[in-house]
């Protein structure tokens, strides 16, 4: 008895023979309703309901449940009882291919944001490893001898790959803790006091991995179709933890080898799947789902079913994907590439965003708190700014203000440098944040960036360039922020729609808005186009950019055309969503500058513009700007434009175009080439991420009755 010696009586008799009484006064009611009557507590059933008379909605909103996960992690119902787990438990070499597929689910699973008690510790031998060590427990060898479930499945093949599988998750959870994603918004970091082997080497568990390779491959107690299945999943948890387990920076071509090779790994344990498991099976009994009972947590137990072996198979894909595009970027020097690749990762719906493990690494490859790509300083970086904006780099800009400085006080180079500082590195670690954190950081940084134009535009006004030609770049010098900015404040409206924070209301105004910044963003490039030398990658990125920002300013002009009836006329309301909307932009901040705002969001303005589409007063019909928006799309696509710094990314860029072309497609028609908006339904729009994160699109009713 727990309490012996302490004078505690048991007391389990006395509320057994309680609850056997009837109480008259109490009605059980059944999950239709129906009235059962007086009961017995003893005959209550699971998930009843018990009703007493006078029990009003406030009583049941403030009840607890008794039994609620939450609150009572240790209630054990019929169902959830399992028998002893045994860890040196034979197994038939299918029964360890099922065990090792479900563990790799799982591992999915964690990387998902799953907590590590609901995917990974459910595999029970994780939390038995010393038992199925031969060198611990060397009696159990000759306990057990099964021709058909040979006893080095368990104690060489499964313990070596379940010491993978734990490495695996420490190289996850060492880089996830860098600060590149966030717990508990991105991954959970509770490990529940369960070691995932930080203490034991990589190259310990890779030999591991290898003398289970080794016996696999030489051992004939295993079938020979098994052996190639078993042997596939160990070389693919062994491909997994090289390459989570190098530095891309640092070993290259270790990295990408590691990547290539366990993508041919993966194939062939998809060409080897394997078979379901009968219910009476010891590989059943592998797994508690509800092992968060005997773990040190405060997390609720949940049940996570894990994903089909197809599905797994595919987002291991993706996982190596993500990888191999690290590799690559790895490569790249050009802060436009990094910039490009970033976007494209948030834009296009397909590959799907990169797991937070894969969005970390990326960060920490392009800047790990020391050095640029771990090997370039804040130097390289400004020059690399200036240079990839306006075509001339910053230490020729310095020499040049220095050297031509009219100002009284010193030039502001300090300043300008520690904007910079503040700006780049943590911009471009942004690209890679889940799309709400990452609005939220250019939402705060945009002032930031209004800060480091309000200095640029101080140097060139202090700066005598009488004698210089008007096309010479340091005219232009304050656009180099600019183009930035614009960039950020597009990326900013357009992600609202993304993430679909816009009531149907405010669509109109967003669309209109990103159209008004296109358009600012459009002239600064004209302006600066004559000042970049032909040839140079810029000057081509500049091309493009202003083709794909008429198209698109045309779609977003189109766009606030056709959702204009969803909006609403409470002008309280209105006013009221429109501050809360963009309070990022009327931020106390900006009256520290002098330079003003450039194309601040204006609801006044707005509603004048309404009037004149509405009257068709030299504006275009959303028709006529969704045909000039595909002419432009469709240009880029015949001549093979992707800009001047795709890279290696010209397929998905050009991939974006393709997408944008369906978009004006499925909207073409609507509303009629009249541009009445009485002719044309504005709820027959659906905003849907997966078909377009920022247009909508058409229900298909509707598009063949247009058609």
């Amino acid at each position: 008895m727990p309490g012996g010696g302490y004078d505690f009586e048991d007391v389990f008799d006395l509320f057994l023979e309680a609850s056997q009484g009837v109480w008259p006064q109490t009605i059980f009611t059944a999950r239709d309703g129906t009235d059962l009557g007086p009961f017995s507590a003893s005959e209550m059933v699971s998930e009843g309901v018990m009703l007493m008379d006078g029990f009003t909605l406030q009583d049941a909103m403030s009840a607890l449940e008794i039994g609620e996960p939450r609150l009572d992690s240790g209630l054990i119902v019929e169902e959830q009882i399992r028998p002893p787990f045994d860890a040196m438990t034979l197994l038939l070499p299918e029964e360890l291919c099922w065990i090792l597929d479900r563990a790799l689910a799982y591992e999915t699973e964690f990387h998902a944001g799953n907590f590590l008690a609901h995917t990974i510790h459910t595999l029970l031998y994780v939390h038995h490893l010393n038992d199925i060590d031969p060198e611990i427990m060397p009696h159990m060898i000759t306990r057990r001898n099964d021709p058909t479930r040979p006893l080095e499945l368990v104690t060489i093949v499964l313990r070596a790959a379940v010491q993978g599988l734990l490495k695996c998750c420490d190289m996850a959870w060492r880089e996830l803790a860098r600060g590149g994603a966030y717990d508990t918004e991105d991954w959970q970091s509770d490990k529940c006091d369960v070691l995932l082997l930080e203490g034991m080497p990589v190259l310990y568990a890779l030999s591991q991995l290898d003398e289970a390779i080794e016996w696999i491959s030489t051992t004939s107690k295993v079938p020979i179709r098994w052996k190639v299945a078993l042997r596939a999943r160990l070389l693919l948890r062994k491909s997994l933890l090289q390459v989570m387990s190098t530095d891309p920076t640092k070993n290259r071509f270790d990295f990408q080898h590691a990547v290539i090779t366990g993508k041919d790994h993966l194939k062939l344990v998809e060409s080897c799947p394997p078979i379901d498991c009968e219910d009476d099976s010891p590989a059943q009994l592998a797994f508690d789902p509800y092992i968060g009972r005997r773990l040190q947590t405060a997390t609720p137990i949940r049940v996570v079913p894990p994903p089909s072996f197809e599905d797994t198979c595919r987002t291991v894909a993706y996982f190596f994907d993500g990888l191999q595009e690290v590799g690559l970027l790895e490569t790249v020097e050009e802060l436009n590439t990094w910039q490009l690749v970033g976007d494209l990762r948030q834009w296009l719906p397909e590959p799907p965003l990169r797991v937070p493990y894969i969005r970390s690494l990326t960060q920490t490859t392009f800047y790990d708190g020391f050095l640029v790509l771990n090997k370039y300083s804040f130097e390289w970086l400004a020059n690399r700014f200036f240079y990839e904006t306006i075509g001339i780099n910053y230490d020729w800009i310095r020499a040049t203000v220095v050297g031509r400085w009219t100002g009284e006080e010193e030039p502001p180079l300090k300043k300008l440098e520690h904007h910079l500082y503040k700006l780049i590195t943590p911009h471009f670690r942004a690209l890679w944040y889940n799309p709400p954190r990452r609005r939220r950081h250019f939402m705060k940084a945009v002032v930031t960036w209004h800060g480091l134009y309000d200095i640029l535009l101080q140097i060139k006004d202090n700066t005598d360039l009488t004698d210089l030609p008007h096309n010479h770049p340091l005219h232009q010098l304050p656009s180099a922020a600019l183009l930035w900015r614009l960039a950020i404040v597009r990326d900013i409206v357009l992600s609202g729609v993304q993430l679909e924070l816009y009531a149907p209301g405010e669509r109109s105004f967003a669309y209109w808005y990103a159209a008004q910044v296109i358009d600012a963003h459009l002239e600064i490039l004209d302006n600066m186009l004559p000042v970049v030398r032909k040839g140079l990658p810029i000057h081509e990125e500049m091309t493009y950019q202003i083709q794909l920002l008429t198209a698109l300013q045309s779609l977003c002009n189109a766009s606030a055309l056709i959702t204009m009836p969803l909006m609403t006329f409470d002008w309280d309301e209105t006013r009221s969503n429109f501050f809360r909307r963009y309070k990022w932009a009327f931020r106390a901040e900006y009256d520290l500058f002098e330079a003003p705002d450039v194309v601040t969001p204006e609801m006044h303005r707005f509603i004048r513009a309404c009037g004149g589409l509405i009257r068709d007063v030299d504006n275009p019909t959303p028709t006529e700007s969704i045909e000039l928006a595909r002419a432009i799309l469709t240009g880029l696509v015949d001549t093979h434009d992707t800009g001047g710094w795709a890279g290696l990314w010209a397929k998905d860029r050009m991939q974006l175009v393709h997408n944008l072309i369906s978009v004006c497609d499925n909207l073409h028609g609507l509303p009629s080439t009249s541009g009445e908006m009485s002719t044309f339904d504005a709820k027959t729009l659906k905003w849907d991420p997966a078909v377009h994160p920022w247009f909508p699109s058409v229900k298909a009713t509707e598009a063949t009755l247009s058609g």
